[in-house]
């Protein structure tokens, strides 16, 4: 897999969660996104997610879908995924981290940032 499409990104949700309906609204809108296709351990990203969840919750930025894609992380152990990001901030809407299955392609876990700071960059998984 070299490049996906946001017609194929918009195919790989399954869930109705809220935030799953967000991103892929932001999606089908043109928001802009990007994946990272290094696959990382569900267990390291769950653990950076974790960090990550509760620097922003200090800072009280609203936060969506946490508790349902932490679960979902935790499910995949170790099982490489990749990230992917939609970035829906220009509609004063979400940062949607995404985390996906390879093969097939499919959303696993799906969470919304609220609006940060405007020259925040899009930080990939460390």
């Amino acid at each position: 897999m070299n490049e996906v499409s946001a017609d194929e990104l918009i195919a790989a949700f399954g869930s109705d969660s809220e935030a799953s309906i967000q991103a892929k609204n932001a999606l089908i809108s043109g928001a802009p996104f990007e994946i990272w296709l290094k696959p990382l351990p569900a267990s390291r990203l769950r653990g950076i997610l974790r960090g990550r969840v509760r620097s922003l919750q200090r800072r009280g930025k609203p936060i969506v879908g946490v508790t349902e894609c932490l679960a979902s992380l935790a499910e995949k152990g170790e099982q490489g995924l990749l990230v992917a990001y939609v970035d829906d901030r220009e509609r004063a809407g979400y940062l949607f981290p995404l985390y996906l299955d390879p093969q097939p392609l499919k959303v696993v876990g799906c969470l919304g940032f609220g609006s940060s700071s405007e020259g925040d960059p899009i930080t990939g998984p460390e």
